[in-house]
């Protein structure tokens, strides 16, 4: 079962995102500070890091910031209420996908599926004697 770290700081809506998420089949942390999500994602063992970007004390971007030093690999992404306030644009800096609220559920758990789908990609092995091109193509 793939684990998710969610990180809101409003506990109506954290309650509600874990809720769906446990309902489609992921574990999850949830913690209501950047600095918590931090704190947990140093535990590590996470498949994916869903954050708030406007949280007091560390915002979205910084947890962003921490998150990429600590574990680069691991996919992030973000919701935010306030686009227009450059959350979205800063996000994408650092890779992260940064979704507006309020979110369809199904579109939250469609964009985890892909970039979980987009990790597994980049992380898996190459198959044994299967060799590449500079075409990405293996034989």
């Amino acid at each position: 079962m793939q684990k998710i770290l969610l990180a809101d700081d409003e506990r109506d809506v954290r309650a509600l995102l874990q809720g769906e998420l446990e309902t489609a089949g992921y574990r999850v942390t949830a913690v209501g500070t950047g600095a918590e999500a931090v704190i947990a994602a140093a535990d590590g063992g996470y498949d994916l890091y869903l954050l708030d970007m406007m949280m007091p004390g560390m915002n979205g971007v910084q947890t962003i910031q921490v998150l990429r030093k600590i574990t680069p690999k691991i996919p992030i992404l973000g919701l935010t209420g306030y686009t227009g306030q450059g959350y979205m644009a800063q996000a994408s800096a650092y890779n992260v996908t940064c979704l507006a609220k309020p979110i369809d559920i199904n579109d939250l758990l469609n964009e985890i599926k892909l970039k979980l789908a987009n990790a597994a990609r980049t992380t898996a092995p190459a198959a044994a004697g299967s060799t590449s091109s500079r075409f990405g193509r293996t034989s």
